[in-house]
């Protein structure tokens, strides 16, 4: 028979059925909120007041009382959030992506990057591994020229006999995670050369990379911001350790906190001047003075927030 489909009524019921509250005067207001924000994508903000925490497979559910009216105020929230978070890490994108095309322009010229091996860490790769990721990278890559919609990439003098182009121009056609890939294979004093034009040690900005590629794509693709965990947390940015919450065992947080300070930290040298006004004002909205609603959020307390508004100059190395 199959999964039969819910009238908007019907899944208002299913969610009151797993503890989420809705007063008979809301019902209009929460099934209209259904319709605009969908059954899933409210359940999704639910999960952190789940108290049968142990059992997230869809049995045994228990949201403990959480209002509708809370769960879209989280959602709307967390969307504040994210558009702002998403904004500030475009800006770190561009920047890195110039960084990476200047480099590989000035050392191997237009089209030296097609060959990894001019340019990769063939003390850490094999050579084996490199072609491979090379045929990869360029099959990919003719895939996006085709739909690219810049007129440069369609002028002949731009490309190469194969179709390529220029690394100027391949750099604009690649996302966020292609490049942060191709960081991984380059040369010791490729990425050093990288890293320290963002103030940081090649480990720490691979880390911080991995990390906001992750926050990018969950900002891009409407997902639960506030309530997210990396199951590889990044290195700690050392200049905002006193604004992280850290369990009993010691370990900083895993939790959005320590993503927002990363992208403080890294547009220090990307813009000293960028305004996290939003930013700061959305998590404020969200956690006020609270120190349990802060920690929730991996912040040590509720001032912690204010590290956003302190003085870009007081904060370099």
């Amino acid at each position: 028979m199959g999964v039969q489909p819910l009238t908007t009524h019907q899944q208002l019921e299913r969610l009151i059925e797993l503890g989420i509250k809705s007063s008979p005067r809301n019902i209009q207001k929460d099934e209209e909120a259904l319709e605009t924000i969908g059954y899933y994508k409210l359940k999704e903000f639910a999960m952190p007041f789940n108290i049968n925490s142990n059992r997230q497979d869809g049995e045994n559910l228990n949201f403990n009382g959480v209002s509708m009216k809370q769960l879209v105020s989280r959602y709307f929230q967390d969307k504040n959030l994210r558009v702002n978070v998403l904004h500030s890490i475009e800006s770190i994108e561009v920047t890195l992506q110039n960084q990476v095309a200047y480099l590989l322009g000035r050392k191997y010229k237009a089209f030296g990057y097609l060959n990894f091996a001019n340019w990769c860490n063939r003390e850490k790769f094999k050579r084996f591994d490199v072609e491979k990721e090379q045929v990869y990278f360029k099959q990919k890559l003719l895939k996006k020229v085709k739909k690219s919609q810049l007129p440069d990439m369609q002028y002949g003098h731009n490309l190469n006999d194969d179709g390529f182009p220029t690394v100027w121009l391949m750099i604009d056609a690649l996302t966020f995670g292609d490049t942060v890939n191709l960081l991984k294979y380059m040369s010791k004093p490729n990425l050093k050369a990288i890293s320290e034009s963002f103030d940081c040690t090649p480990s720490e900005l691979l880390s911080w990379l991995e990390c906001l590629n992750l926050v990018r794509n969950v900002c891009c693709h409407n997902s639960d911001l506030l309530d997210i965990k990396f199951k590889t947390k990044p290195m700690v940015p050392a200049n905002y350790a006193e604004n992280l919450y850290r369990v009993k065992t010691g370990h900083y947080t895993d939790k959005i906190a320590i993503a927002i300070f990363i992208i403080q930290q890294l547009m220090l040298s990307v813009n000293s001047n960028y305004d996290f006004g939003a930013i700061e004002q959305a998590l404020y909205n969200i956690i006020g003075q609270s120190d349990e609603a802060a920690h929730t959020l991996g912040f040590a307390d509720g001032k912690s927030i204010l590290a956003l508004h302190v003085s870009p100059s007081r904060r370099k190395h």
